[in-house]
């Protein structure tokens, strides 16, 4: 009798951990579902006001300066398969992007409609020029995105970057373009997993791009993010820039157009602004695409300034007292003739050279009030070699062994002053070297306009007084703004940090093996005791059993 009950006992589990096996065969482990992505974050190239036309992207590590192991070129293409996608079971999708550049730093990222900024993680390293005169403490290394829709372009209008090679804040608006896979809708999205590998993770190439990113806005509203940050551009540049009737009121370290070129450019303006309020997207983006041209126009149409600040002929204009003087004598490019990022100094041979240099030149003044100066050439043969200089009376000229000019010797005559800075307008035929043509995109050969400036502090006239003491003027730091200071980028708590899977579902395997196991113990368990409860008390057969225990359990799971 004992061992008959023993065999009911037995049977009876078996029976009932039976049922719930055959229950549990319907049921999968809904995942994550994760690919491997191409993601680039850019400043694209119509908006790029140091650049114009060069697209510069913050996820290529590349640099001028060869940091971190990078090539030592400009972050001028994309990279691919570079991000990491997430696909989670309610249809939301979570981008993870490495930000790679050390020298284009990213400090701060907002301002887009359609994505939200989950973290923003930074690094504790420090950002300097190569001077040490500006730096910043950490850049973004990495972004976590939640996407708001499939259009696989987004556009952020609020950023901060700092690049190393200028040593001051930018405020240029940044694109992330994504190459997304075939993203099952949410509904779709249930039980079973879209991946095709053993990892389950998927890589897309580049022939799916146009289909993946052929998608709108799922939610049907408009974005106006490129349109703002196009009228930001635009807004910043006629801040920045003087009218003038021939640009002989500019100084040459500024830029300015016609009053017909600004109007034109401020027209183009306020019928954008009025597209603001558009309630469709083809509108938004046609005057999009009319104010960039707009602003291409314009900056093409950007010249330097032809102001000089020594007048010969004003009435207080007086020789100089004979004798050797050691004085500040520089040659240099706007960067608006010339394309590059920055005022070329070809008497600077630091790199960037993107500042004056000091006691750099040797000026001679004879009895007769003839003048003569010697002034270095010695900008790095990677940014440019000079093999010509027109529109200086040259006394003399030195080259190096491969005929860059290395010296010059100017004679400037009778030089009579009624100002400290002496300026003269010349001309040089260039060679660019490899590492500006990697960051410009620019030819080899080049004849631009230059700026030759001569500072005469403390320069003794034949009256026996010293010319006025003037600073020489570097690089403004203006944009470097004090907001740096309480902006960061998304959230930089380390606790908080969120890893990001190697291609892998971020599932712990053991974690699930063991919960699904102890679930179904606890399962078996409470059926057992119905069982018990239903054979002894109830008296029901075993297909009654077999019934009630089947709905108890759907019941359990959830099951209709």
């Amino acid at each position: 009798m004992l061992r008959n009950k023993k065999f009911k006992s037995i049977f009876a589990f078996v029976f009932v951990f039976s049922i719930i096996i055959s229950t549990f065969s319907g049921i999968s482990v809904n995942a994550n579902d994760t690919y491997t992505v191409t993601a680039n974050l850019y400043v694209p190239g119509e908006l790029n006001k140091q650049l114009p036309g060069v697209t510069a992207y913050m996820t290529n590590g590349n640099n001028p300066l060869g940091i971190g192991g990078y090539d030592s070129v400009a972050p001028t293409s994309p990279v691919y398969d570079n991000a990491k996608l997430t696909v989670k079971n309610d249809g939301t999708i979570i981008l993870n992007v490495p930000i790679l550049n050390p020298v284009f730093t990213l400090q701060s990222i907002s301002g887009c409609s359609n994505v939200s900024i989950l973290e923003a993680k930074r690094d504790n390293e420090v950002y300097a020029t190569t001077d040490g005169r500006a730096s910043r403490n950490g850049r973004i290394t990495n972004l976590e995105l939640e996407l708001g829709d499939k259009s696989g372009k987004y556009v952020f209008t609020d950023c901060v970057e700092f690049p190393t090679l200028l040593g001051i804040d930018w405020t240029v608006p940044l694109t992330l373009e994504v190459d997304l896979p075939d993203i099952p809708e949410p509904q779709q999205h249930s039980n079973t997993s879209s991946s095709s590998n053993d990892n389950n993770v998927s890589t897309y190439s580049e022939e799916t791009v146009s289909e993946h990113n052929s998608e709108t806005n799922n939610s049907g509203e408009v974005n106006y993010d490129s349109l703002n940050a196009a009228i930001q551009t635009v807004e910043s540049a006629i801040k920045e820039t003087t009218v003038s009737k021939d640009g002989s009121d500019v100084e040459p370290s500024k830029k300015w157009v016609t009053q017909k070129v600004m109007d034109e450019l401020k027209s183009s303006l306020k019928t954008a602004k009025t597209s603001l309020s558009s309630s469709s997207q083809e509108e938004v983006n046609k005057e999009t695409s009319t104010l960039t041209a707009a602003y291409a126009n314009f900056q093409k149409s950007e010249q330097s300034g032809k102001k000089g600040v020594s007048d010969s002929t004003s009435k207080n204009a007086k020789l100089l007292k004979e004798g050797k003087y050691t004085i500040s004598a520089n040659i240099w490019f706007n960067k608006e003739d010339t394309g590059l990022p920055l005022n070329p100094h070809i008497t600077n041979d630091t790199f960037p050279p993107m500042n004056p240099v000091a006691d750099n030149a040797e000026l001679t003044v004879a009895a007769d009030g003839s003048t003569t100066v010697v002034i270095p050439i010695v900008i790095q043969d990677k940014v440019m070699a000079v093999r010509k200089i027109d529109g200086l009376n040259l006394k003399d000229q030195k080259t190096n062994d491969s005929g860059a000019i290395s010296e010059i010797t100017v004679d400037l005559g009778k030089l009579e002053v009624s100002d400290t800075v002496v300026q003269m307008q010349c001309s040089a035929d260039i060679w660019m070297g490899d590492l500006a043509m990697s960051i410009s995109g620019l030819d080899k050969e080049h004849t631009w306009p230059a700026t030759f400036e001569l500072n005469l502090s403390d320069v003794m006239t034949v009256d026996g007084e010293k010319l006025p003491k003037v600073e020489l003027v570097m690089l403004s730091n203006d944009e470097a703004t004090a907001a740096m200071a309480s902006r960061t980028g998304g959230k930089n708590s380390d606790d908080n940090e969120k890893a990001v899977s190697d291609g892998e579902h971020k599932i712990n395997v053991e974690a699930i093996i063991g919960i699904t196991a102890g679930s179904i113990i606890v399962i078996a368990l409470i059926l057992f005791g119905l069982y018990f409860y239903l054979i002894k008390i109830k008296k029901m057969t075993m297909f009654q059993i077999q019934c009630s225990v089947k709905r108890a359990f759907n019941k359990i799971i959830g099951r209709r």
